[in-house]
């Protein structure tokens, strides 16, 4: 009885997510990055929406959502993220996997040593690197890298991510998922009974043949068949190993991948607390996907500009000093006028520079005009400033006109 090994599949699921991990810096929507902070502008690009600080709600509730994804996941399929996705799990896979190839070539050791440090030494650079792509798109990375005008602050990020990386390869490695990562002591308070799990079935027992392949096999030194154990990744090796020895006796393996047994009160992943978490995270993407739709295009705050100070004038004339700051929150120039609602009774004027204002896309500029009132009203009024695209208005603010 032949069973089909989960090795390859949890390799291709672990490359093609590496792979994705590393080509997002490099995709493009609507001319900028797919996914990037840009520390600069204070600016989230995410999949072609344009996020500044200023409307941090968004990436509020973008956090809310991973945070619901990350308990969802968890309580519904365990530590499957460490071992199938997890950047830590893939990362040490590869450094094992180019040790072993280096120690099979023939000559002497020191070689092979120099080579392997060699290798976590790169890793750790691509590693690195990747990370900073994530703020400095990688075209511009590499011509300021080639250039020597990478900065201080991202060539020191570089260098620092690379010392951690290469020690994380050359001395720590599985240690980090048995004794540092926090996410295995995380997962027991978010899964239950029907959690998915890696399980020696008890019941099948009888079958072991006491050959100790899973406990060679497993990354983290743990033996299954003592039963559950946090710092299990979910990896899938003994199953593999298992079916490896039991198939050649033509019996299937004993180890399997559990949503629990419902003689113990498992068996259903879906549940109230699993139906709770899905059903939160699609009102969350919905929320989140409407608010980034339909969030304003353009902003305008207005502020008291000069010293303040209100000036009355021999015709009767009242004038107030203001400074706009204009955002364009588009991807592309636009050109902005900035008008003011009548006042009844009363000729209102803008005057400074107010008209065919340009702004870069996902810019600000500061425009500082003035006010006059004929003739000046009795009383403070609050006046209505509006930012105006091709005659429509995208924006407004409020601010008072001061009459003394």
């Amino acid at each position: 009885m032949q069973q089909p090994r989960i090795t390859p599949r949890r390799q291709a699921v672990q490359w093609l997510s590496s792979l994705l991990i590393l080509l997002i810096p490099f995709l493009r929507v609507g001319g900028e990055s797919l996914f990037r902070l840009d520390a600069a502008s204070r600016t989230l690009y995410f999949f072609g929406a344009a996020l500044r600080i200023e409307e941090f709600y968004l990436v509020l509730l973008l956090t809310l959502l991973i945070v619901f994804i990350f308990l969802f996941v968890t309580t519904v399929f365990g530590r499957v993220w460490c071992g199938w996705f997890c950047p830590q799990t893939t990362l040490i896979d590869l450094a094992d996997a180019l040790e072993s190839r280096i120690a099979r070539l023939p000559g002497p050791q020191v070689p092979a040593v120099a080579g392997r440090q060699l290798c976590s030494l790169l890793l750790a650079l691509l590693v690195a690197s990747n990370l900073i792509w994530y703020f400095i798109p990688p075209a511009e990375f590499f011509s300021r890298l080639m250039a020597g005008t990478l900065g201080l602050v991202a060539g020191s990020s570089l260098t620092l991510m690379t010392i951690v990386v290469w020690a994380d390869l050359a001395f720590i490695r599985r240690y980090f998922c048995t004794a540092l990562c926090p996410y295995g002591r995380i997962q027991l308070m978010a899964t239950d009974r029907n959690t998915l799990t890696l399980e020696f079935d008890p019941a099948e027992a009888s079958r072991c043949i006491g050959c100790d392949s899973c406990v060679r096999v497993c990354p983290t030194g743990i033996d299954i068949r003592n039963g559950f154990q946090v710092e299990c990744i979910n990896c899938g090796r003994c199953v593999d190993a298992c079916r490896d020895v039991l198939n050649r006796l033509y019996q299937p393996g004993i180890m399997q991948y559990t949503f629990g047994r419902r003689a113990d009160g498992g068996g259903a992943p879906v549940n109230l607390r699993s139906v709770l978490l899905a059903t939160a995270i699609v009102i969350l993407s919905g929320v989140l996907a409407f608010a980034t739709a339909h969030r304003f295009e353009a902003t305008i705050k207005v502020c008291r500009g000069g010293d303040g100070a209100v000036r009355r004038l021999p015709d009767g004339a009242v004038t107030n000093f203001y400074t706009a700051y204009l955002e364009n929150r588009s991807r592309s120039v636009a050109l902005y006028d900035v008008a003011v609602a009548r006042v009844a009774g009363e000729r209102v004027e803008l005057l400074g520079p107010t008209r065919r204002i340009s702004v870069a896309a996902n810019e600000n500029r500061r425009v500082d005009f003035m006010v006059r009132v004929t003739p000046a009203p009795a009383d403070s009024e609050e006046l209505t400033f509006r930012l105006l695209k091709e005659g429509k208005s995208v924006a407004e603010a409020k601010m008072t006109l001061l009459v003394k």
